[in-house]
């Protein structure tokens, strides 16, 4: 079949505008996480326990779904405490100030999409933002040519597209992803572009079950059939100028949030829920937990009485994935080798190497001369920089660099990195393929709502957030 024009593109290109090629979990993990500094407008309390105020409502979490909670039942009427066991605001997000010459994010980075709900907090305060437009990779630092994520060649398989005479081979049970392939025709040296993407924002391969990337491979076979690039699409995955923590003010503005306080049990019961922490004990009609899941699954938060069987086993099959995000700081902007690619670039990936994904989290900061370069990986090879001394994990990620660029003797001046798995108020970055999802947010007792357990961007803990206030002020009324 002859390539169609881009402009005769249909169905298939609406898969298209709904799959970020060469950033999708980049996004998700970067997009993943969140981010934030102080608590601007937020008021600590006294910092004293109190059981003789009785709360409307208590969010326990000031991350992106606990803030959005807040908001929504404060802006409700209603009054509301905040309990946050950390100093700072923004749970996972988390705009880091110091370490490095201009703000960077340690936690999620990236606006996924063009009309979520985080756009409303970015246009009211007037907030720049960057999108990302350059993306480019390669399945092998020695491949002669870079594929675009604007092009078709992002899906074309590099020695010919396999073909099936009837339906194609479906996996057994228990098959991983690179078995399956390989058993039916498709070798590792023959994956397109976007095979290797869903493995760097995902998990690798010979570990992801062949039945979550059968539908993957039904649609990168429909690709085939176009060619050269792609028509714009809408998506699009946007940095925050100057922080992500600035997304966070509309949603403090007002709320009591005490900090530093470690919840460590709740006792409920209609109408009321008492709740005791490492700064005193409070008391409420109604409590939202905005708590990440693998802080829920680890016990560290008591129940009396403990949570019902069904909801105990739903948050013991929650999983997190190991998420490597390095940053190195360099005195000016890294040019790469290839003069086909712009001095400036958005992401870079190079897939035999790890980690394999870069990307520049300084591109449209004014006045700065120099470079943040963003080091990714996710799965199993994540966990193995993870598993590095520190110093050993930036100069793996200065290693990619320096073959980006074709300069073995390219320093850094700064780095930084963060491990979320050892995070004692996050117990992980974001929950994995593995992780089960459905069955957790139901109310418990009518005064037990949950958001954020399972969410992997800031915009849907916000609406998880949200989701979880309007159930709580329908118990409420």
């Amino acid at each position: 079949m002859q390539p169609k024009n881009p402009q005769e593109v249909d169905r298939p290109l609406r898969n298209v505008s709904r799959r970020t090629v060469l950033g999708a979990g980049a996004a998700a993990a970067a997009g993943l996480l969140l981010t934030a500094g102080a608590s601007p407008g937020a008021s600590q309390g006294n910092g004293l326990g109190s059981l003789n105020r009785m709360w409307d409502a208590i969010v326990i979490g000031a991350g992106a779904a606990g803030l959005g909670a807040a908001r929504k039942l404060t802006d409700a009427g209603k009054q509301v405490l905040v309990i946050e066991a950390r100093d700072r605001i923004g749970g996972r997000m988390w705009t880091d100030r110091t370490s490095l010459s201009i703000p960077h994010e340690r936690g999620g980075e990236l606006v996924h999409g063009h009309n979520v709900s985080t756009w409303d907090l970015i246009r009211q305060q007037n907030l720049k933002t960057h999108r990302w437009e350059d993306k480019f990779a390669k399945a092998d630092v020695n491949d002669s040519v870079w594929n675009s994520a604007k092009n078709f060649d992002t899906f074309h398989f590099p020695q010919g597209a396999p073909t099936f005479p009837g339906e194609i081979p479906r996996p057994v049970v228990g098959e991983s992803a690179e078995t399956w392939l390989a058993r039916i025709g498709i070798p590792r040296s023959n994956y397109p572009i976007y095979f290797w993407v869903i493995e760097g924002d995902s998990e690798q391969f010979d570990v992801l079950p062949a039945s979550r990337v059968a539908g993957e491979l039904e649609f990168v076979l429909e690709m085939q059939q176009y060619s050269g690039e792609m028509p714009p699409e809408e998506y699009g995955d946007y940095r925050v100028i100057g922080g992500y923590d600035q997304v966070l003010r509309p949603l403090v503005r007002g709320l009591e949030i005490r900090h530093s306080s470690v919840v460590h049990t709740i006792e409920y019961r209609k109408n009321r829920v008492d709740v005791h922490t490492s700064n005193g004990s409070f008391k409420s009609r109604v409590v939202v937990m905005a708590v990440p899941g693998g802080v829920l699954k680890s016990g560290a938060i008591k129940f009396d009485p403990p949570l019902p069987d069904t909801r105990r086993t739903a948050i013991d099959e929650i999983s997190y994935l190991p998420v490597f995000k390095g940053i190195l700081e360099f005195a000016e902007p890294v040019v790469p080798a290839d003069p086909a690619l712009p001095r400036r670039w958005d992401v870079a990936a190079l897939f035999s190497e790890n980690p394999p994904t870069l990307w520049d989290a300084s591109l449209g900061t004014p006045g700065y001369r120099g470079q943040l370069i963003v080091t990714w990986m996710t799965g199993g090879k994540a966990q193995d920089l993870l598993d590095l001394p520190v110093a050993e994990r930036h100069q793996a990620g200065l290693e990619t660099v320096r073959k980006l660029a074709g300069d073995p003797g390219l320093q850094h001046v700064g780095a930084t990195t963060y491990d979320w798995s050892k995070d004692r108020f996050a117990l992980g970055a974001y929950p994995g393929p593995f992780s089960r999802r459905s069955g957790l947010s139901d109310p418990v007792g009518g005064v037990l709502f949950w958001a954020g357990m399972t969410t992997s961007t800031i915009h849907s803990s916000r609406d998880s957030g949200t989701k979880a206030a309007t159930l709580a002020l329908t118990a409420l009324r």
